[in-house]
Formats: structure tokens, sequence, C-alpha cells
């Protein structure tokens, strides 16, 4: 007999988690890929929210397509950071992964970004030690997805309290 699931009503008294993806894009020099939205005061690494029915690496995917114009292949995790809820903010808990998007060419990435207007300002290629242009999070998040690509270190859930 194949075992039942809960009742519907059950799944709706759980807390809701919101998930996203996003990528780290380099070039040859090893600088990667920021965004400017324009609903921010920030810089973003590109990627987004996960819609219904895909998981975080497909949301990758199709946001940089969105976002930049970029069919890329979306790689292995290289960060994956839990977010506890933040009640007095009315934002639930999270988990926000970020993918290994590889390597195109400075040249090439000038020459085939197009930005999505309605919600880009700009694009930039940063070095890591630009990486305090994204929020403290993102910072973070970056520099470790950059140490998971060196080799230093390993791809595991961090936790962040903001």
């Amino acid at each position: 007999m194949p075992a039942l699931l809960p009742d519907p009503a059950y799944f709706a008294t759980l807390p809701k988690i919101v998930s996203s993806g996003a990528v780290i894009l380099r070039d040859e020099l090893d600088r990667f890929v920021i965004e400017k939205p324009n609903y921010r005061d920030h810089w973003l690494l590109p990627g987004g929210t996960v819609d219904p029915g895909e998981d975080a690496r497909q949301c990758a995917q199709r946001e940089v397509r969105e976002e930049l114009g970029l069919d890329v292949e979306v790689g292995r995790m290289l960060a994956a950071n839990w977010v506890p809820a933040r009640a007095s903010r009315g934002a639930p808990m999270g988990v926000h992964f970020v993918f290994d998007a590889g390597v195109i060419p400075a040249p090439q990435l000038e020459e085939r970004i197009v930005l999505q207007r309605s919600e880009l300002d700009a694009w930039m290629l940063v070095a890591e030690s630009e990486a305090h242009l994204l929020s403290p999070w993102g910072a973070q998040r970056a520099v470790r997805a950059l140490a998971v690509l060196r080799g230093e270190a390993e791809p595991d859930l961090l936790g962040w309290g903001g």
C-alpha cells in the first residue's frame, strides 16, 4: 500500500520558505559579473527567486537568461545560505544557492549581455576585492563561492542571522 501524505491542510500550517538561485559567472581574469537592480541600493549576483515547479539551478539559469540575455550552463553548487525568518520585517525563512556558471571572456560578455532594463540599470565585472559592492550577505556568498572555485572551501550550508 502506498504511503499517504498528510492532509493538504497540514502543509498549509507549515512555515513558508523562500528559495533563490544565483551564479558566479567569471571572465578570463577571474572577475565575476554583478548587476545593479533598479529596486535596490546595492549590487547583486545574477539570479532570483525560484518559481513554482523549478529548482534553484533551473531558476539561476532562467534568471541569467532573463536578466542578462545569456544562455549559460549552470554547474555545481558553490554555496548555500540559510536565512532565518525575520518576523519584525515580515520576511520568511529562506535558503539561497549559488552555482558556478563558468567562464566567458570579457569581450564576449560585453558583446553578448543584453540587460533586462525593466529590472536592471547596469552590470559589471569585479574582482573579489570589490565584493563589498554587494550587500554584506551577498558579499559573504560571493567570497565563499569563489573560495570553493579555488578549492579552498567546501560548498556547505552557511548561516546568516541578518
